[in-house]
């Protein structure tokens, strides 16, 4: 660290000593340059020592102006020389006073105040013993001259003139230490108060900083929150998700791995950067870090990382992996995997950060499971998978308000059901409403539902239908139907089914009753048949 940035009060201090020595360096050169207008000769002749005078002051003064501008840094590690400099070109000024104790001995003492703001313990003292060494030269030096004026000065005099002069440097030496002493106790405890300070903002920083990142988390928690009760279809809760922590985060990317009825995991949504075809055979491997994560059910990093997964990923730019697991108390559904391109992108908040979003997610995703097995549940019939009344109600409401009025419907009723029950037994007449079930699963469309109606009754109810269309539906069921081939305790059966169809718009009601008079026209006419209503007929 440089002088200067270490402290600006030597600065100051090397500035006016600079000065100082600048201004007794012009005035010499101002007597120099003005005795011979006065005197008729040069001041060089009649005094060589003011010659060698001048030229100490100008040397050292260059030498100051060349260390002080291009290598401050010097000063701390010479100041002994530059001070022994200092009281050299003192002394040599103080030696053209004269006498032994003459009006320049101010010199000294500025020397010594100046000293105030030290580069080094004690310099004060030094300094103030080197201008003792030099009043004491200049002392002896001078002292014949007191003996060549005009009026001798009586030695006790000057003896006590010098005493004074050499005590007041000392006690000056003494005070400025002091006062050195105290300046730098008290810019140490300013400096400690400073430090202090700092401390306490940049502490403060830190925990506006925190608190603003637990708001920023608290916020995006909400916005977690409520997309979990806002949502209850799991494809879109997982993409909602995954754009919240990619961007939460600021990770390259955020994925979803979630875990099939089979075991298996797929790729259920992805946030960010899109990822590689490759990704879904690669945490597919037995020792993937996404196995790992399912397997230890603990959160995982890139140290846990395959060789094989490191090369893929660096490959992709990504260097910094999180795997967590979601799971619940009784369940293991799933990994969040969010990457980044930097290495320990994720700190310890983070991580913790994100290990509380998952619990969340794993219990939101649990839940939207059971959502939707309970809307199977109640939306299907047990035995067979077709929809059943309930459903057959919302799709109802839903076509009421369609704008494609004909509304076309098939009547099934198995023929002698009945019979097969009494005959085979009820489990026997399970199997077959389950297999005419899987006939009508096949025929149905986005646009037309199947619906099991009742014990052996069953319906398909389409929008937009003709009675061709319908009556040639029919038929192949009804075939299909008839190939069937049972069995039970060793005897062999088959089974028919009659079929009633409507087309109308006047609405479901309507059309219902139409469909259930052609069914039992069909019935009435000898079963295994498919009839189209006839307005005309009158039953």
């Amino acid at each position: 660290m440089s002088l200067q940035k270490k402290d600006g009060k030597i600065q100051i201090r090397l500035g006016i000593n600079f000065k100082l020595h600048l201004l007794a360096s012009g005035i010499l050169l101002l007597v120099w340059a003005i005795y011979p207008l006065r005197n008729g000769s040069h001041l060089g002749t009649a005094n060589p020592f003011f010659l060698f005078t001048l030229f100490t002051t100008w040397g050292s003064l260059a030498v100051k102006a060349y260390v002080y501008h291009c290598h401050l840094d010097l000063i701390p590690k010479f100041f002994w020389l530059f001070d022994f400099l200092d009281v050299a070109v003192i002394s040599c000024i103080y030696h053209l006073g004269y006498f032994p104790v003459n009006f320049l001995l101010i010199l000294y003492f500025f020397l010594i105040f100046l000293s105030i703001r030290q580069f080094a313990p004690r310099e004060t003292i030094y300094l103030t013993l080197l201008s003792l060494l030099g009043f004491g030269f200049n002392t002896v030096l001078l002292w014949p001259n007191l003996q060549t004026t005009g009026q001798p000065v009586a030695p006790v005099f000057a003896g006590f003139s010098v005493l004074m002069a050499v005590t007041s440097l000392g006690l000056s030496g003494i005070f400025t230490n002091l006062y050195a002493k105290s300046d730098l106790n008290l810019a140490k405890h300013f400096q400690q108060m400073l430090d202090e300070k700092e401390a306490v903002l940049r502490e403060a920083s830190l925990t506006h900083a925190n608190l603003e990142e637990k708001y920023a988390f608290s916020y995006t928690l909400t916005l977690i929150q409520q997309s979990l009760l806002e949502e209850m279809d799991e494809a879109n809760l997982l993409s909602r998700i995954t754009d919240i922590i990619q961007g939460v985060v600021g990770s390259y990317s955020c994925a979803i791995f979630s875990i099939e009825n089979d075991q298996s995991l797929k790729l259920s949504a992805f946030s960010g950067k899109e990822l590689p075809a490759e990704i879904s055979e690669i945490v597919k491997k037995e020792h993937s870090l996404v196995a790992k994560t399912i397997k230890t059910q603990t959160i995982q990093n890139e140290e846990a990382a395959t060789a094989e997964e490191r090369i893929f990923w660096a490959q992709q730019g990504i260097n910094s992996l999180l795997a967590i697991p979601l799971s619940t108390k009784n369940n293991n559904l799933g990994v969040l995997l969010t990457t980044g391109a930097q290495s320990f992108s994720f700190n310890g908040d983070q991580q913790e950060q994100l290990m509380i979003i998952t619990n969340q997610v794993s219990l939101a995703l649990e839940n939207s499971r059971l959502h939707k097995k309970t809307s199977l549940m109640a939306w299907h019939d047990s035995l067979t998978g077709l929809y059943n009344r309930n459903y057959l109600n919302i799709f109802l409401s839903v076509v009421e308000n369609n704008t494609e009025k004909d509304l076309g419907c098939i009547l099934f009723d198995l023929d002698l059901f009945k019979v097969v029950n009494d005959t085979y037994g009820h489990s026997t007449g399970d199997i077959v409403l389950k297999e005419f079930g899987a006939i009508l699963a096949k025929h149905t469309s986005t646009r037309q539902i199947a619906v099991r109606y009742g014990g052996e009754e069953f319906m398909i109810l389409g929008l937009n239908a003709n009675t061709e269309d319908l009556f040639h539906l029919a038929q192949i069921i009804r075939r299909e139907t008839a190939a069937l081939n049972f069995s039970s305790n060793g005897e062999h059966f088959s089974i028919t089914v009659s079929c009633g169809i409507a087309v109308g718009s006047g609405g479901f009601n309507e059309v219902f009753v139409q469909a259930d008079t052609a069914l039992y026209e069909a019935k009435r006419t000898g079963r295994n048949k498919a009839i189209i209503f006839d307005p005309n007929y009158k039953g």
